[in-house]
C-alpha cells in the first residue's frame, strides 16, 4: 500500500516548482485527467462504431436481435462494454469533483 510519505514525495517536484500550490489540488488535477483521458478513449470507441453503423447502440441492437454473427456480437459486446466504462469514469469524475473542496 502506498504511504502518505510516498504520496508526498512523488508530488514533491510539482510542489517545488511551483506547477501546484498543495498536495491535494496537484493530486484532484492529475487524477481529474487521468479520467477524462479514460472517458475520452470510451467516447473514441463509441463513435467509431456509431460511424460504422450508422446509428445508436439502442438501434444496433434492436437491429442484432435473432440475426447476429460473430463479428457484430464482438462490436455489440465492444460497444456496450465502452458505454458502461465511460459511465463508471464520469461517476468517479462526478465523485472526485465534489468530495474535492
Amino acid at each position: 500500500m502506498i504511504t502518505q510519505r510516498a504520496i508526498s514525495e512523488i508530488l514533491q517536484p510539482l510542489l517545488s516548482s511551483g506547477i501546484y500550490r498543495d498536495e491535494k489540488i496537484a493530486l484532484k488535477d492529475i487524477v481529474a485527467d487521468y479520467i477524462q483521458k479514460k472517458m475520452d478513449g470510451y467516447t473514441t470507441v463509441i463513435r467509431r462504431m456509431e460511424r460504422k453503423y450508422g446509428k445508436d447502440f439502442g438501434a444496433f441492437s434492436k437491429e442484432l436481435k435473432g440475426k447476429a454473427a460473430m463479428d457484430l456480437e464482438d462490436d455489440w459486446m465492444e460497444w456496450k462494454g465502452a458505454m458502461a466504462m465511460k459511465e463508471a469514469w464520469h461517476r468517479a469524475f462526478k465523485k472526485l469533483l465534489s468530495n474535492a473542496a
